[in-house]
């Protein structure tokens, strides 16, 4: 190990749920990679030095549902610039580019963006749309070609991405998930299907999904939701989590209820993933009751689930529905060093939901810094 380091952090508490670690550990950094995790590094050597005391230092975050693709999609915004202030260091895009302009999605977003940009390509033509919808004509569906995006470019397409909403899809429900679940068995990859407002029954949604594939706004309060009229989480959904289907917070402007997350989360339903589906038609000034990824998970820290879990549902278990474990979400030595160095914030803050819920957090997550490849990046805390 060279005692020669281009960043140093020291007297953070490391956080890494991949491995279970939980300790005050100096983090060196050298040519954008990990070089070194221990008890006490030399602080003489290193070309820079941050002091992370207070804080937890945290595999770079993942936001799972993003819409990046700014100034193409209706749907995109400038993502790395909220998301290097936010600790994410990596944004996976949600169906905003299909396979019409993927290779657009590639060249314009992906290469010069300083997060790491991924993408769920959509298995409409032309990705996700406003009006009309990207599935109201089923001759817009390729999914053979959608496949092939993720096949042929596996360091950005991570997998397939429909929309089964009324407004997106009309009546074409059922073939619309049939066709994507299609693509994702051709292209060896997960599906994730928006859910909210659809024509077709969610039993019969998750009872579709395969293993793997990932229900996002899975806390929507929109018809058919998770759980039934007396707020009781449907056994159809019991039985996809506990098979493997993966249940993506995916918070957006108008998929978050209070009430159904704790009556869900109370019946054994928690999120795999937490993700803020922040995207350009968000109406509210800085994207209003979302906010960015730490105000999301704020909202899981104030609902009661503790620290570790949060970070696992940001990190390393996003890492693992997209098969990128290998790469993301673990702090280890050899690794991209992709950090983020996050503060519990103690002051009342005001959090609020899609349907004019809101409740107050005594604690909040902040990112003091991000850190991706070794650059850093001061947080917005």
């Amino acid at each position: 190990m060279s005692n020669t380091f281009d960043l140093l952090l020291t007297g953070g508490t490391v956080l890494n749920p991949a491995s279970g670690l939980r300790q005050e550990l100096a983090v060196g950094i050298t040519d954008g990679r990990i070089a070194a995790i221990q008890s006490k590094l030399p602080r003489e050597n290193a070309k820079k030095v941050l002091d992370v005391r207070g804080c937890y230092v945290t595999p770079g975050l993942i936001d799972f549902h993003v819409h990046s693709y700014w100034g193409v999609n209706p749907y995109g915004f400038n993502a790395d610039s909220i998301c290097l202030v936010s600790g994410v260091t990596t944004a996976i895009d949600a169906g905003s580019s299909g396979p019409v302009n993927f290779l657009g999605f590639k060249k314009l977003v992906n290469e010069p963006s300083k997060t790491r940009m991924l993408a769920f390509v959509a298995v409409a033509q032309h990705g996700v749309l406003n009006d009309p919808g990207e599935l109201q004509n089923l001759r817009f569906a390729d999914p053979e070609a959608a496949a092939r995006s993720v096949k042929d470019s596996p360091n950005v397409g991570v997998g397939i991405k429909v929309r089964l909403h009324k407004k997106g899809v009309g009546d074409n429900g059922r073939e619309a998930l049939r066709l994507a679940v299609q693509a994702g068995e051709a292209s060896k990859s997960p599906v994730m299907v928006h859910v909210g407002d659809t024509g077709i029954s969610m039993e019969e949604i998750v009872g579709t999904l395969r293993a793997g594939d990932v229900v996002t706004h899975c806390y929507t309060p929109q018809r058919p939701s998770i759980v039934d009229e007396s707020g009781r989480l449907l056994v159809a959904v019991r039985k996809a989590k506990e098979r493997g289907v993966i249940f993506d917070v995916g918070h957006a402007s108008g998929h978050f209820d209070f009430n159904l997350v704790r009556r869900a989360m109370g019946d054994g339903l928690l999120p795999d993933v937490i993700s803020s589906d922040l995207h350009g038609r968000m109406k509210q000034p800085g994207f209003g009751i979302v906010g960015d990824l730490p105000t999301t998970l704020t909202k899981f820290l104030a609902l009661g689930l503790d620290l570790d879990q949060i970070i696992a549902m940001c990190t390393i278990n996003p890492a693992r529905v997209i098969g990128w474990q290998d790469r993301l979400g673990n702090l280890e030595v050899g690794r991209d060093a992709d950090v983020a160095v996050l503060q519990i914030v103690n002051e009342a803050t005001k959090l609020r939901d899609s349907v004019g819920g809101e409740m107050t957090a005594e604690q909040r997550i902040a990112a003091r810094w991000t850190i991706r490849g070794g650059e850093v990046f001061p947080g917005s805390c």
